[in-house]
């Protein structure tokens, strides 16, 4: 991996680390991610929602994930639902370019993979459901960094050091000093 790889890698997680509740500025003030728990009182602050990101080799994926009411779903239709969930991780990736952009004085570009998230609903209780939703980008800037397939995963080699270590032991046998009878 390149050094300027690393920074680049470096900075999206700088930059994401910013995205917990309650995040300030330099100033003190409450950072504005673009987050609906934003909107209320920090005292009264019952709205649970939350984004992250994860590095999937030269793609990144965020993360969105909120507590709604099932009303708020099927309020305007599926597809009014899958376009608020859209604007809300945009917020949350022109808030990763701007932290960045903070932190490492550089940019960096961050192209949409699929055309929308996916979102998966799940049941919570007769009115609340959990709405989890990710979609995935391609970190512009990065050299030669991609992600093992499944099949590339399962066909590496095995270094001969680990291999013997392995071999050593293991679950049914038992070492030649062992006086126990062979029942026990």
């Amino acid at each position: 991996m390149a050094n300027i790889d690393l920074e680049i890698l470096r900075g999206l997680s700088r930059a994401a680390g910013d995205l917990y509740d309650g995040a300030l500025d330099e100033e003190g003030k409450p950072l504005q991610i673009g987050l609906k728990r934003e909107d209320l009182l920090s005292t009264d602050r019952k709205m649970i929602d939350g984004a992250k990101i994860i590095f999937v080799g030269d793609k990144i994926r965020v993360g969105y994930e909120t507590r709604i009411r099932l009303k708020d779903v099927y309020k305007n239709g599926a597809n009014a639902f899958q376009s608020e969930i859209d604007d809300v991780i945009q917020k949350v990736v022109a808030f990763l370019k701007k932290n960045y952009r903070a932190y490492t004085k550089k940019s960096v570009t961050l192209t949409p993979v699929e055309d929308e998230a996916a979102i998966k609903i799940e049941y919570v209780s007769r009115s609340m459901v959990l709405c989890c939703a990710i979609r995935h980008y391609k970190i512009g800037g990065l050299s030669d960094i991609s992600a093992a397939t499944e099949k590339e995963q399962k066909s590496r080699e095995m270094s001969d050091a680990y291999r013997k270590f392995l071999e050593q032991g293991g679950f049914g046998k038992r070492p030649k000093n062992d006086t126990r009878p062979k029942n026990a």
